[in-house]
């Protein structure tokens, strides 16, 4: 049966040129510890295809991502912490071969298309076949780099862009136009991830700590953390954690929750409170500075641990800071009222959660389990075959 959903490529780039001019053996160890950094950061929506030597194709139903942003989290987190695995491996080797040396010229690229597809289950893996699967695989052939000067870059194709629905993040990528032979124009936008990575590299943490916590809660979901995160922050499920009847999201960045947006929380018409994002680390953590009616505030932080059957939710609230009495009482409130109540939020959350994947509004892909030994086997072939 054909689906529908999104389909994408992330590709280490500089293999080649790296696999030519390095010794074999820890070329092979370097490239099979950053293919396994892509396959852990392959998280739920998205379903492990096919391990393509040095890349890895994924994929995601339509209706996989509840917020459209949240593929684009997903991208840039995986770039993140492949730069930094990379920055690291170079700053502690201290080999002077080709392949240590040359460590510096490898760097990552996606390639995201939104189109049909069909399964076919090979061993562990669903191979997907289709146009729309050819064409993903065909855009790794083009002239982005001449045209840009990106060497690290995420390009989206029109049909993403029409199905994430985020117009102003498509506004400020660079629009780039690539011709295939039987498929003829194929209208894409870029994205700099060396831009990305200055974005991020340096942010400073702002976060409860549980040393500095007034309260600390804990709670256990059956479901990957990229799951639970688009229920604790898309605003029609967060206002069911901070119970109130509505929540609201103002001041997005390029159509994008992340610092300084803002959820603007209601009881009847009113506006009970304004919780500004001060922290965003999407799929691990995020942190509030959340005021009172009583001229006082407190920081929360939710942190999402990875567990074995799922996610654990831990939620930290910090002292409040004011004047005396009201942070007082602020701080009471915090520990014997919003703090237990918390327990019942989280399960009507999770009931949330269970209710939409029984009717098909949510999608948590398979567990798909690859053997390290398999990876590197499969590096091996691949360094092998380009020599």
């Amino acid at each position: 049966m054909t689906q529908q959903g999104f389909l994408i490529i992330s590709d280490i780039t500089g293999y080649s040129r790296y696999v030519n001019e390095s010794e074999l053996e820890h070329a092979r160890d370097s490239l099979t510890a950053l293919l396994n950094l892509l396959i852990r950061h392959t998280q739920s929506p998205l379903v492990i295809s096919k391990l393509e030597g040095d890349a890895v194709f994924s994929y995601a139903p339509a209706g996989g991502f509840l917020q459209g942003q949240s593929l684009l989290d997903m991208i840039e987190s995986t770039y993140a912490s492949f730069r930094k695995a990379l920055e690291l491996m170079v700053i502690n080797t201290t080999c002077p071969c080709n392949a240590c040396r040359n460590l510096p010229n490898l760097d990552l690229k996606f390639f995201v298309h939104y189109g049909a597809y069909m399964t076919q289950k090979l061993g562990s893996f669903t191979e997907l076949v289709g146009n729309d699967v050819n064409l993903v695989h065909r855009l790794a052939k083009n002239h982005i780099k001449e045209k840009t000067g990106f060497k690290a870059y995420a390009a989206f194709t029109q049909s993403v862009m029409d199905a994430l629905g985020l117009e102003d993040f498509q506004n400020s990528l660079i629009p780039h136009r690539e011709t295939f032979a039987d498929v003829g124009e194929v209208q894409m936008y870029v994205d700099d991830m060396h831009k990305v990575w200055e974005r991020l590299k340096d942010r400073v943490r702002i976060e409860v700590r549980p040393e500095e916590a007034l309260g600390i809660y804990k709670f256990e979901f059956p479901v990957p953390a990229s799951i639970l995160w688009e229920y604790l922050t898309k605003p029609e499920h967060r206002a069911v954690l901070l119970g109130v009847e509505k929540a609201e999201l103002h001041n997005k960045v390029l159509g994008r929750t992340g610092i300084d947006s803002v959820y603007y929380c209601y009881h009847g018409e009113e506006v009970s409170a304004r919780m500004t994002i001060l922290d965003w680390r999407p799929f691990e953590q995020f942190t509030m500075d959340c005021p009172t009616p009583m001229n006082a505030s407190f920081y929360n932080t939710l942190i999402l641990e990875p567990t074995k059957d799922g996610t654990r939710l831990i939620n930290l609230f910090s002292k409040s800071r004011g004047a005396w009495l009201p942070s007082l009482i602020t701080n009471l409130l915090s520990r014997f009222v919003f703090g237990p109540q918390m327990g019942k939020r989280a399960e009507q959350i999770l009931q949330r959660i269970q209710q939409d994947l029984a009717d098909g509004t949510a999608f948590v892909s398979p567990p798909i389990e690859v053997d390290k030994a398999q990876v590197a086997s499969l590096t091996t072939q691949t360094l092998t075959h380009e020599h």
